[in-house]
């Protein structure tokens, strides 16, 4: 009797994983959809590109090192690198309803618009970023010396 019992739980466990394995690769599959749909294979490249420029911009000295940098990020930030990852994160932080409905909205033509402009956009945004850290480099020096005298560590 046990030896049936547990025959049968095995099957019962065996049918309910099977179900389970499908949606994960239906949802898989939705998030590889919108990572399509959102091109993001090119806009990591544009990424890499604009932050090549960024650190090269804040740090002229790196100039000659731009491939070596280059070869560096295309290796361990490109798209093809990283798509396992990201698949995996969208499938953590959306369901696939949730991937569907950004699938939607990205082939709407706003959706198209605002991935043509996402990575001028973050590269402005760099800029920005990089100008008013520049702007105010000396008020964090001096920051940073009156915590030195202070005893040292925040």
């Amino acid at each position: 009797m046990r030896r049936l019992f547990a025959g049968a739980a095995a099957v019962a466990l065996a049918v309910a994983v099977v179900p389970l394995r499908a949606d994960e690769a239906s949802h898989r599959r939705t998030a590889e959809e919108l990572l399509r749909v959102m091109d993001v294979e090119k806009i990591m490249q544009a990424n890499i590109e604009a932050s090549l420029e960024l650190q090269v911009k804040a740090n002229p000295g790196l100039a000659q090192h731009r491939k070596t940098m280059h070869k560096f990020l295309s290796k361990y930030m490109s798209y093809a690198s990283m798509k396992d990852d990201l698949l995996q994160l969208y499938v953590t932080e959306f369901s696939e309803e949730e991937l569907k409905d950004l699938t939607k909205f990205y082939r709407t033509p706003t959706g198209q618009k605002f991935l043509r402009k996402a990575p001028t956009m973050m590269k402005k945004g760099g800029e920005l970023g990089l100008r008013r850290v520049q702007e105010n480099m000396a008020e964090l020096r001096r920051m940073i010396d009156e915590a030195s005298k202070g005893g040292g560590k925040d």
